[in-house]
């Protein structure tokens, strides 16, 4: 097909994305031209997900994508967020790239705060996960070979037991009554190490785990 709609990917390194990436790809719509990732400032981290920027590179390098970084202070407000990405956004925008995607998959406040903070920079917003069940998300995840760790967990949803788990279906399995299997509450975050465009797996080793505001992170480390 030609004339592919160019577009940017916002990536966390999580399972959500990783998916969104593989589902892009496969459509004939489109052409994922590069992936983009929010990093605290003061830590050089994928906010919540403990992902430090050392390891989103090799991902990125593995998938022979490009990677644009945005930096943000540790606490920075909704304001500041929209202005940041409205300025590294407005860059892609002069040059023809007008698509978004995000691996959101039910949470529709995100998604309407995403679309109108798009809009206002003439850009728009596509969800390739949007409106599945995760139950689905998460069969479809393992189902194409992606393989992920948990690098952090909601503390009063769940313990250190399930911190620095390979995320798989004996980890969805074990979760208690009412987390979401794909942790759409932001009950867990994930770090892809596999996935069915990469070279080669991502290596990593594992450090300490801290307590970051109500999160549990296990801090992970380029080899």
């Amino acid at each position: 097909m030609e004339n592919k709609e160019k577009v940017l990917l916002f990536w966390s390194g999580g399972k959500d994305s990783a998916l969104a990436l593989h589902e892009l790809q496969l459509d004939p719509r489109y052409e994922v031209v590069g992936l983009v990732t929010t990093f605290n400032r003061e830590k050089n981290r994928v906010p919540f997900h403990g992902i430090p920027d050392t390891l989103i590179l090799e991902q990125t390098k593995l998938l022979k994508l490009p990677l644009q970084r945005i930096f943000l202070s540790e606490d920075a407000t909704n304001d500041e967020y929209i202005k940041q990405v409205h300025q590294f956004l407005s860059m892609f925008a002069k040059r023809g790239i007008r698509t978004v995607a995000f691996g959101d998959i039910n949470q529709a406040e995100i998604k309407e705060f995403r679309e109108k903070m798009l809009a206002q920079i003439d850009m728009k917003a596509i969800f390739p996960l949007w409106g599945r069940s995760t139950k689905d998300v998460v069969k479809k995840f393992f189902e194409t070979g992606h393989k992920a760790l948990v690098t952090s967990v909601l503390a009063e949803k769940l313990g250190y037991n399930f911190l620095a788990c390979e995320f798989n279906e004996d980890y969805v399995n074990r979760i208690p009554e009412g987390i979401d299997p794909a942790g759409e509450n932001g009950e867990f975050h994930t770090f892809v190490t596999y996935g069915p465009t990469f070279k080669m797996r991502v290596a990593y080793s594992k450090s300490i785990a801290v307590e970051e505001g109500p999160y549990l992170v296990s801090l992970l480390k380029e080899l």
